[in-house]
């Protein structure tokens, strides 16, 4: 890929990425104040389960189908990703039905259920979008995944405005459903866009997967999945414990609830404003890496470039959280309490941004089984400190977890990525 084209690829999905999430921003502003924030927080919980069990399909394949495809393998690539993904999908969809009752009754609280059965058929769709998205970065083709998602978007404001306006009355459990269902509506007509583009650009979606590919595609999965997995299994943990030590404190059940939507409902969606183009960076940079893998000289060009770039980008956004701290929390939210907690969140931002850039890096390169202990370490750390600081600092606490366990991730991962750089120059 060259420079040229890595830069468009970048701006393409940066500016889709910027309306996306403008519009997550404002739906979720719009949900905070027509919800509530017991609602959000009922909705917080549901949702950090479905995060969980989508790992299989939305973390690895895609990242495996892109090599395979920037490697030549083109649209047997795609087939394989596809069947693989299927697959995944159909065992665990009849296991999660069985255990829905339990995962709520786990999550601790019971109305989460309404919400988890909407999120459960977006399984196999995500995994089909993953394959589709991972064949489009490895052919350089960017453009589908940006108009999928960008209408995935609307749609899911679309149907939440409509069901939340026209159905009135409905219960704290019902009411954090009503996301669920429009994720699920939105995701369907993502994926039917992506299909009718790629069709129109004369790819074959037709082809017969290759039992060999498929098994190399798991093998390249599975140290990422096994990364996600970890990861979102630690922020289940957390929204489970979060709320109990929120209670310890002297809170009732229901304002824990509230608080847990405040800071993941509200607060976490600022932090991770710069992801718009950090996230990009990361998918663009990953491929721009793998197919850079025998030329050290380009290796080390991409590296110092991206990872500066993305701390800069990272450290202006935090600036920018803490300057308008005030007016988020009283005018955007309504939340005065809010303001305290963003200003001890900002040192997230630029690790967080920096992280996913060297994250998408590390994939790029083949070095995620090193990045697994890094990730782990991160998350067991955040969930320590969220048990031992949250029942006195409340809130403030949480903050202070994510910021040393992401930290600790962050500076493992750049040892690992500096090391295998400074390798391939040897």
């Amino acid at each position: 890929m060259k420079k040229q084209s890595l830069v468009r690829q970048t701006a393409l999905l940066s500016g889709a990425n910027t309306v996306v999430r403008a519009l997550g921003f404002a739906m979720r502003i719009w949900l905070s104040r027509v919800m509530g924030a017991e609602a959000i927080g009922v909705m917080e919980l549901a949702s950090s389960a479905h995060m969980l069990w989508i790992a299989p399909v939305t973390s690895g394949i895609p990242m495996a189908v892109s090599r395979e495809a920037a490697a030549g393998y083109g649209e047997a690539a795609l087939s394989a990703g596809k069947r693989l993904a299927l697959r995944i999908s159909l065992v665990m969809l009849p296991v999660l039905l069985l255990l829905s009752p339990w995962i709520a009754k786990l999550l601790g609280d019971s109305r989460t259920l309404p919400a988890l059965l909407m999120y459960m058929p977006c399984l196999p769709i995500l995994g089909l979008s993953a394959a589709y998205n991972g064949y489009c970065y490895g052919a350089g083709n960017t453009a589908p995944p940006a108009v999928s998602e960008l209408a995935e978007q609307m749609v899911r404001f679309l149907v939440c405005a409509a069901v939340l306006l026209g159905i009135t009355g409905m219960t704290a459990a019902w009411t954090a459903a009503v996301s669920p269902f429009a994720t699920l509506v939105g995701e369907g007509v993502a994926l039917a866009i992506i299909i009718w583009m790629l069709r129109r650009s004369g790819v074959s979606l037709q082809g017969e997967a290759s039992k060999p590919l498929e098994k190399k595609l798991w093998k390249l999965a599975a140290p990422m999945t096994w990364i996600r997995l970890s990861n979102t299994l630690m922020r289940t943990f957390n929204a489970i414990i979060v709320p109990m030590q929120l209670r310890a404190s002297g809170l009732s059940s229901q304002e824990a609830t509230a608080r847990l939507g405040m800071l993941s409902g509200m607060a976490m969606p600022l932090v991770m404003l710069p992801s718009v183009i950090t996230g990009a960076m990361a998918m663009v940079a990953g491929p721009a890496l793998a197919r850079r893998e025998s030329d050290p000289v380009a290796l080390k060009r991409i590296v110092m470039k991206v990872l500066p770039a993305s701390l800069l980008i990272s450290l202006g956004a935090a600036g920018v959280l803490v300057l308008l701290a005030p007016w988020f929390a009283k005018n955007l939210y309504r939340q005065p309490d809010l303001q305290a907690l963003l200003v001890a969140l900002w040192p997230l931002v630029p690790v967080m941004g920096v992280q996913q850039v060297s994250s998408g890096m590390l994939a790029g390169l083949g070095r995620q089984r090193s990045a697994l202990a890094a990730s782990l370490i991160g998350a067991l750390l955040t969930l320590l400190l969220n048990f031992v600081l949250t029942p006195q600092y409340r809130l403030i606490g949480c903050a202070w977890a994510q910021s040393a366990g992401h930290g600790v991730t962050l500076l493992m991962n750049l040892r690992v990525l500096i090391r295998n750089v400074r390798r391939e120059r040897v």
